[in-house]
């Protein structure tokens, strides 16, 4: 059955309505699908009050599987906590220090932590601003302990291949730690498939759900060698006997939700309402929605390339499929006019400095499933102004 991508867009985007949104690496309109179920819980707390705190934990349950779905995981694998940030200084403070390599382009909060721990880091540099496993391999040395890494660069929107990468930590007994911020929501991922023992993610971005969603895996293997940084009422079994006394932590990742407090239910009931969207695009699969979703990104993409070879930019993104996402970023010395010009045609992008220089040169381009070519023609029609 072929995707009605226009339907799609006309009822789950009212925002798309007035503004051409082409920034997801930055965050994206929230679907429909995750409002009305963000707004049911909202609802019914206002109507009835707190006393549907067994549902609530029920539907966390069952947010929690798709989770693991999407991953390959199995659920008690899977974490909840409020961003990207608060997952990674989980882990921080839950693995041994050991010396860390990661991309020289990573986004802070991928190494931020580690360096203020005192972790030894070490950069793997770019080259065409991409990072070759065979480039990767060559920095690998018998202090290498972890690698931090993003499946989509958010500057460059450069692809790792996950496959390749966990294979290289595997073969080196490295410990790989994935940061799928760029990816969630846009394209699959298999951690079993891909040896990836720690990711960590939020559902702001591709998956269209808002803000406030942080969701962290931990292989179960890495969890049974250590003694869990976090703990609260929630993390033990028999919680809900309320005995003080009880410190009996269950040996799993979901312990650790929100440091094993009370859930922050208004923004996971979005995540599900976002999932069960995916789901609908993949006419009931899970799977099949985020690979068709993929496909439609990278249409996107592709389209939008073939209109900038055109003109006078220099492309900063790898322009082959197998590393390609859904972000285009272009380099133009006059990126802040253009900025400010396709504002004022209602056209939102990401303007992005050069890491070295400072200059804002850079113009970020994120496509996501609901956009179209429409967006892609009135996008090259204010560029070509500046060609």
């Amino acid at each position: 059955m072929e995707v009605n991508w226009e339907e799609i867009r006309e009822h789950q985007f009212p925002a798309l309505k007035s503004v051409i949104s082409l920034k997801s690496a930055g965050g994206s309109p929230l679907s429909r699908s995750a409002y009305n179920s963000g707004l049911k819980y909202l609802n019914d707390m206002l109507t009835y009050g707190d006393i549907f705190w067994d549902e609530f934990f029920i539907e966390l349950n069952s947010i929690r599987e798709k989770i693991a779905q999407y991953f390959n995981a199995k659920p008690r694998e899977i974490a909840f906590f409020i961003n990207t940030s608060s997952c990674m200084n989980a882990v921080a403070r839950l693995i041994k220090p050991g010396e860390i390599l990661y991309p020289e382009g990573e986004f802070p909060s991928s190494i931020h932590i580690f360096k203020r721990l005192g972790f030894k880091n070490t950069k793997i540099k770019h080259v065409n601003h991409q990072y070759p496993i065979e480039h990767i391999t060559n920095q690998i040395t018998s202090n290498t302990k972890y690698i931090v890494h993003s499946h989509v660069q958010y500057s460059t929107g450069y692809k790792q291949d996950l496959e390749k990468l966990g294979d290289l930590c595997k073969k080196n007994n490295i410990i790989n730690i994935v940061n799928a911020t760029q990816s969630f929501g846009a394209f699959p991922i298999d951690v079993d498939k891909c040896n990836i023992d720690i990711l960590v993610t939020s559902a702001l971005k591709w998956a269209c759900c808002g803000y406030g969603i942080g969701i962290l895996f931990i292989n179960e293997k890495i969890i049974n060698d250590i003694d869990l940084p976090f703990s609260s009422w929630l993390s033990v079994k028999d919680a809900l006997s309320m005995d003080n006394e009880n410190i009996n932590i269950k040996k799993e990742t979901s312990a650790m939700d929100c440091l094993g407090g009370t859930p922050h239910f208004p923004a996971l009931f979005t995540l599900k309402g976002g999932l069960n969207l995916i789901e609908e695009i993949g006419s009931g699969d899970l799977q099949k929605g985020l690979r068709r979703i993929s496909k439609r990104i990278l249409w996107l993409t592709s389209e939008f390339l073939n209109e900038i070879r055109k003109l006078n930019y220099k492309i900063i993104t790898p322009v082959e499929l197998e590393n390609r996402s859904g972000i285009i970023t272009l380099e133009h010395n006059r990126a802040e006019d253009i900025f400010k010009e396709l504002l004022k045609n209602n056209i939102h992008i990401s303007l992005r400095n050069n890491p070295k220089s400072l200059e804002k040169i850079l113009l970020r381009f994120s496509f996501n499933y609901y956009n179209n070519f429409e967006d892609i023609s009135k996008t090259i029609s204010i560029l070509k102004i500046f060609d």
